[in-house]
Formats: C-alpha cells, structure tokens, sequence
C-alpha cells in the first residue's frame, strides 16, 4: 500500500469509527474486519465488472492449410462464474452492511467504485456527493 492509499484508508477507517462510536458492541478491531472483507469484495466485484465490460475471451488456435489462426471466443463458463460470483459477494456485502444500518447500492461500471454504501448520516467521499466507497 503506497502513501496515498494509507491516507485514503485512514480516512474511511476514521469515518466509520466516529460514525459507529455509539454501536453496542462495536469496537475498532471489529470496524476494521469489516472494511478489509469490504474492500476485498469491492475488488473482486470491480474485477468481474471489468470483464463484463471486456468481455471472457478464450483463446482457441487451429492450424488450417499449414498456417496457424488465433481468434478469440466468448468463453460461457467463465461468464457464468463470474455471474454466480457477483451475486454471493454482493449477498455478503448486503449482510455484512445490515448490521451496521447502511444501505448499499451496487455500481456495474468498471470506471467507478463497485461498492457505494449509503451512510446514516448522509456524508460522502464520492463525486456523486450521497455515498461512500471503500476503494483505495
């Protein structure tokens, strides 16, 4: 993690520790579980956007009349992991939030954060000004 994703993720912890001093059994170590398992599960659905926008090629090679042709196909099974996958992360990250009283909504473009979380207190760290996202 370089400087500015220590400072990124020094300020997200900051929010959601003031945001969640109060709770009943919250504390900080149990604050920063959660943003790791956010934050892994934002990457992941920030990989699987990617390839939604990209496309699953699978590469298949043939050799016709001595000469050798690559071309690439949609490859299905992968498509439909990545699809099986999108909705069990975005279950845990419903779930996860739950507890804490967020409302999440799920953004599908790679050109964004795939996590935006709707705070109680209505703060954000986004240009949309209404949500917060734990990417850094």
């Amino acid at each position: 993690m370089n400087k500015q994703e220590k400072d990124h993720y020094k300020r997200i912890e900051s929010k959601f520790l003031e945001l969640f001093y109060n709770y009943p059994k919250v504390d900080g170590n149990k604050i920063r579980i959660a943003l790791n398992k956010l934050h892994r599960y934002e990457t992941t659905l920030h990989r699987i956007s990617e390839n939604q926008c990209n496309g699953h090629p699978r590469t298949i090679t043939e050799i016709r009349d001595g000469k050798m042709y690559r071309y690439e196909v949609e490859d299905q099974k992968w498509a439909e992991r990545d699809a099986k996958k999108e909705e069990s992360i975005q279950n845990k990250v419903i779930e996860l939030c739950k507890q804490y009283d967020i409302e999440v909504k799920f953004n599908g473009d790679p050109r964004g954060g795939a996590i935006r979380m709707l705070l109680p207190d209505h703060t954000s760290n986004n240009w949309d000004q209404e949500s917060w996202g734990v990417y850094w």
